[in-house]
């Protein structure tokens, strides 16, 4: 089972980290492409793109993964097909409803953008929106059945398409549109293409519909919380696109410059402190079904081994962290130069060093999210959401006039560090955690600062071009801290020796 899991893992790990990575390459692409202030207005139109494909399809896709996971260890095929006719459907009804205000009320959509091109963007969108619901819908069904090879396949192949796509609409002259209009068409294209793809897949794999009424009930009412969670959030970061501009504003940035400071944050440095959560993504597409196995609903008594799902929590925490610092030391240092290099734009850099801590909270915010959600605490973990959402808002609306785009990260680290202490304490509650993580916690906060100073004073003292000292620095930082990571034997390495002698033993 060890060796499963790992595989599944190393499986959704590799074209995750492969599909971020193109998805990396497509947004330096882009702010290379776009003037800041059209970066920015992109941004804010994916925003709002981002609330519309949550109340589509997020809580959905989860809640029929989970119950896809246990009708298929009962071999119960009608009910895995009831339950996805059950899903495209009501994905369907809402895509339709949401679609036709976005088109019945352009007027609405003025209000909301500070620019005509976010208004535009948004309607090239909406079929991604279309197909991407029943994309969502079909994956979730995959999902429950642990299929991650198919699920992370398609997601790469919509990357590389809308890549190809993008590079061809802003290299010829093809189409007569906007830069900014042909980026929202080139998503389109690759959401379309992967919708194909899954509907192939599914059906070809033996994937039925059966009729949908015995589970409609069931789904929109465990489904809610978690669409509820995930919009409060969307909205959250879409109140951020359209407050941080206006605030800036009021304190004397004009709309141009508001834009691009907002484009800088999230379109450059934001997009670097995400790349843990792919690994964290990964650990929870492999670890949640498991999880659900254990407990569909830990309030309701529905509990197979305390035990075992008290340890599959508590590798997932530990994990967490380490997925969360890996990168803490190389950003803490290097931020301004890997900006520089990537980018063109050190401001990013300044804001990466500065932001970088924000990667532990918003690892152990989402890790525990999925848990709680997994194990039937989806309303908990809405209260726990919108509760520390306030302080967020609260900090973009106060501190921009201290700090300027500063007070986007305060606020990011005070809410994903209240998220992770309320998700945690519910945790705590039901016995399911033991605290070793904050051991590991702690280990690789010391690691991340010991080896960021040695980064720091390296890359300062090397008198050469800034990339080979950046070259020069990063290695020696990573080589540090893998060497005090096996000193103090984060990463278990035993454990692994051990799995490893068992499964040569067997062959």
């Amino acid at each position: 089972m060890a060796n499963k899991f790992f595989k599944a893992m190393f499986c959704v790990t590799f074209f995750s980290v492969a599909t971020r990575a193109l998805g990396f390459l497509l947004k330096i692409y882009l702010s290379r492409k776009l003037p800041s202030d059209l970066l920015g207005s992109y941004q804010v139109a994916m925003s709002i793109f981002a609330v519309l494909m949550t109340l589509v399809s997020s809580g959905i896709p989860v809640v029929l993964s989970r119950n896809v996971s246990y009708y298929h260890g009962k071999q119960n095929n009608k009910a895995i097909g009831s339950i996805v006719s059950s899903g495209l459907i009501l994905t369907g009804v809402i895509c339709f409803v949401v679609s036709l205000i976005v088109i019945l009320f352009p007027g609405l959509m003025n209000m909301i953008f500070t620019s005509s091109e976010s208004s535009e963007m948004l309607l090239i969108l909406l079929p991604a929106l279309i197909f991407s619901s029943i994309y969502e819908v079909l994956r979730g069904a995959l999902w429950g059945k642990q299929k991650f090879f198919t699920i992370s396949f398609t997601e790469f192949i919509e990357q590389v398409v809308r890549i190809v796509v993008l590079v061809l609409l802003f290299e010829t002259t093809f189409l007569n549109m906007s830069l900014t209009n042909k980026t929202a068409l080139s998503l389109s294209i690759g959401c379309i293409i992967s919708a194909i793809i899954v509907i192939i897949i599914y059906f070809k794999r033996g994937g039925k519909l059966y009729n949908p009424k015995f589970e409609f009930g069931k789904l929109i009412k465990t489904s809610t919380p978690i669409t509820a969670v995930r919009t409060v959030s969307s909205i959250v970061s879409s109140i951020i696109a359209i407050i941080i501009p206006i605030r800036l504003m009021d304190f004397g940035y004009t709309s141009t410059e508001a834009l691009s400071e907002f484009g800088i944050m999230m379109g450059m440095t934001f997009p670097l402190i995400m790349i843990p959560s792919t690994l964290i993504s990964s650990l929870a597409v492999t670890m949640i079904p498991s999880i659900s196995e254990q407990s569909n609903n830990i309030d309701n008594g529905e509990l197979k081994n305390k035990n075992i799902l008290r340890s599959k929590i508590n590798f997932s925490l530990r994990t967490t962290v380490v997925f969360a610092t890996l990168l803490l030391p190389i950003f803490l240092a290097l931020g301004v130069p890997i900006c520089k290099f990537i980018f063109n734009n050190e401001k990013a850099g300044l804001y990466l060093s500065v932001a970088a801590i924000v990667m532990i909270p918003l690892g152990l915010s989402q890790i525990t999210t999925s848990i709680l959600n997994a194990i039937g605490l989806e309303l908990k973990s809405l209260k726990n959401y919108v509760f520390s959402a306030a302080l967020l808002i609260a900090s973009i609306l106060f501190l921009p006039k201290y700090i300027g785009t500063y007070a986007l990260i305060i606020g990011e680290l005070l809410m994903s560090t209240l998220v992770t202490i309320l998700n945690i304490n519910m945790l705590r509650k039901r016995d399911l955690v033991n605290f070793k993580f904050l051991k590991t916690l702690i280990i690789m906060i010391i690691i991340s600062v010991l080896t960021a100073l040695l980064g720091y004073f390296t890359y300062n003292l090397l008198p050469l071009h800034y990339f080979i000292s950046m070259v020069i620095s990063g290695i020696v930082t990573c080589l540090g801290m893998i060497a005090l990571i096996c000193v103090f034997n984060v990463a278990d390495f035993k454990v692994i020796l051990m799995s490893k002698r068992k499964k040569l033993k067997k062959s």
